[in-house]
């Protein structure tokens, strides 16, 4: 007889929108200061907020590692309020910020765990 398998308390909500905040950070690295960079802030502003809210409701005290980073990714990739302007392409920087940001995604994207819904 075949034991039947319980299933998971948590899961991992954030991969996808932690891969897609990777890829939309270094594509953001590649358009900066072209027309498609407002759409690059729109997509990693939305991100950072969707994964704050699983960082909100990860059952971890870890949680208050990612929320605060994912809150600050969320402002200062602001489209509204551009704190990017003035930045000079390329500077070096804002690339690492930038990679810093996207190995936040990428970390908190796998890290994250949420409870089960039922």
């Amino acid at each position: 007889m075949a034991k039947k398998q319980a299933e998971p308390e948590l899961i991992r909500p954030g991969i996808v929108p932690g891969l897609a905040g990777v890829a939309a950070m270094f594509i953001g690295m590649g358009v900066y200061g072209s027309d498609w960079y407002i759409t690059i802030l729109f997509v990693v502003s939305i991100l950072a907020a969707i994964l704050s809210v699983f960082s909100w409701q990860w059952a971890d005290p870890k949680k208050w590692v990612f929320l605060p980073l994912f809150l600050l990714i969320a402002i200062f990739w602001n489209p509204i309020v551009r704190l990017t302007d003035g930045i000079t392409p390329g500077i070096q920087w804002w690339m690492l910020l930038q990679t810093g940001a996207a190995a936040v995604f990428f970390l908190g994207g796998f890290l994250i765990k949420t409870p089960a819904p039922k």
